[in-house]
């Protein structure tokens, strides 16, 4: 199954099919144009996150922080990350668009040429075994009536008995030239036949065979160029799970009970011995009535003294 046996009557099928195919890559490439461009967009922009971030705060801690090591860690690798896809972009637009571009207007000329060269042996075609034998048919034609008057004259001359010679001399050349053009004709219908034959065999499949290895070696660089743009857009390629797992490893590591260790080593201070809380006597020394460290009941202070115990029993239950 290929072109040369099974479209050979498809011309109006393939051009379309070049079209469509034309039209495709032409949408491949505004894709990857547009791709390369949001790829772009994105690495500016981490960038400028991290840019915004103030990476010199945590090193004025007076302690080791693990919390404070994993946010620069995540920071430093979301730079990488940035750097990651903005090569990823160039490494599309040099690659994959280029080798596309390229490809397109091959594929233009490939299209051009193929019209130009089917227009060229079907004109051939149709000349040999059309045009040709339609002139060589009206002269048939032409000859048969020239013959076939001089014919009535060459009997009416020998009706008359007059001029016998002259009228059989002319019918004589007018069927000469019939018999030599009926010739000709036979001679050119068996070259259209071969031609027709050569045309249909060899000539068109053998076309059309060289077209197909022509669209499919285009398939075989388009499934390169494919190839490469998954690879180079990959978000599973070693670089970029390298940067994921430096962050997932740098979290993981968090440890709550052991992230304060430095900051207390640091800070760690003695115990002060605590001065007693005593009551202050020199506040009695005007009154003799009150003594120190004990509650004064009576009908002033009930009351009062109700009132905050059971604030403080129920404070206690609560």
């Amino acid at each position: 199954m290929g072109f040369g046996n099974d479209l050979k009557y498809s011309h109006e099928a393939l051009l379309k099919l070049q079209d469509w195919e034309l039209r495709l890559l032409e949408t491949v490439k505004k894709f990857m144009a547009m791709r390369i461009k949001s790829d772009k967009e994105y690495a500016s922009t981490l960038q400028n996150l991290c840019n915004q971030v103030d990476k010199e705060s945590t090193s004025q801690l007076d302690y080791v922080s693990n919390v404070a090591k994993s946010w620069l860690l995540i920071v430093q690798q979301t730079e990488q990350l940035s750097k990651i896809m903005k090569t990823h972009a160039e490494d599309l637009n040099a690659g994959p668009l280029h080798r596309l571009t390229v490809m397109i207007k091959d594929k233009q000329q490939i299209k051009k040429s193929y019209v130009g060269v089917h227009q060229q042996i079907e004109a051939e075609m149709f000349k040999v075994t059309k045009t040709e034998l339609e002139k060589l048919k009206s002269s048939y034609r032409q000859l048969i009536k020239e013959v076939n008057s001089a014919k009535e004259k060459y009997k009416e001359a020998l009706s008359k008995g007059k001029e016998t010679e002259k009228a059989k001399d002319r019918y004589d050349k007018a069927t000469m030239k019939l018999h030599m053009l009926h010739n000709q004709y036979v001679l050119a219908l068996k070259g259209a036949q071969l031609h027709q034959h050569q045309y249909y065999d060899a000539t068109l499949p053998l076309f059309l065979e060289s077209l197909q290895k022509m669209q499919e070696e285009m398939i075989k660089g388009l499934k390169g160029i494919l190839e490469e743009y998954s690879q180079i857009t990959s978000l599973v390629t070693e670089e970029l799970v390298n940067v994921h797992k430096e962050i997932q490893i740098s979290v993981e590591q968090l440890d709550p009970g052991s992230e304060y260790s430095s900051f207390i080593e640091t800070h760690r201070t003695s115990d002060i011995e605590q001065q007693e809380i005593e009551f202050d006597t020199s506040l009695l020394e005007e009154n003799e009535n009150l003594q120190a460290n004990e509650i004064m009941w009576n009908n002033l202070t009930a009351e009062g003294l109700q009132t905050i115990y059971w604030r403080s029993f129920m404070s206690e239950r609560n």
